[in-house]
């Protein structure tokens, strides 16, 4: 019986010259060859695309969490077929470096939050928790946005909820949840909600 280094000896000579482009994650690109009698030659290829897909898309996903408040990203906020067909008439916007395009046609609100565990946003709440509910009050419709609609903006949603709906925190972010499937808050801002119901309970 031969040994396994002598089988793999044997069908050296049958192995085909073959090429394999590899990019990593960080783009580079390298083209692997292997040739026929085992040997093999790596060559690096220029690339100047990063080895993962890139989604261009615009997340154009919007939730009406309540009749008149409705939940979504900076895209949504920047695209007026959707603003207008829903009627919106104000917008919430504590997203970080997203401008406000339609200015004068939109009532706007901003206040700039970072999506960090240590970002204060329980120091906005009241503020913008009152700039939605007078937003509906006057009959209107408001977007609250932040850049994706997933952690800043659903935070404040879901005050907004706590506040004016007397809802826990567990019940808001079950409600929300129960719209927009894939909101979460990060830590930093869960600990902060719970903090928040915490004041309004003594209000």
């Amino acid at each position: 019986m031969s040994s396994l280094a002598q089988q793999l000896s044997a069908k050296r000579g049958s192995l085909r010259h073959t090429q394999t482009q590899v990019t990593t994650p960080d783009g580079h690109s390298r083209l692997e060859e292997l040739f026929s009698d085992g040997t093999c030659k790596v060559t690096s290829v220029s690339s100047s695309n990063p080895g993962f897909v890139v989604d261009t898309k615009p997340d154009l996903r919007y939730t009406f969490i309540l009749n008149k408040v409705i939940l979504g990203s900076q895209d949504v906020a920047h695209d007026l077929d959707i603003l207008t067909n829903n009627k919106v008439t104000h917008i919430l916007n504590v997203a970080t470096g997203v401008i406000n395009l339609f200015e004068g046609w939109f009532t706007y609100k901003t206040k700039e939050a970072f999506d960090t565990p240590s970002f204060r946003i329980l120091d906005i709440l009241d503020e913008c928790c009152d700039y939605i509910h007078s937003a509906v009050v006057s009959g209107g419709c408001v977007l609250v946005h932040c850049n994706a609609g997933v952690s800043r903006a659903a935070s404040i949603v879901m005050a907004y909820l706590m506040r004016h709906y007397g809802m826990s925190f567990d019940e808001a972010f079950r409600f929300v949840k129960s719209k927009r499937s894939f909101v979460r808050p990060n830590d930093g801002f869960v600990k902060q909600l719970k903090e928040y119901e915490a004041v309004l309970a003594n209000v």
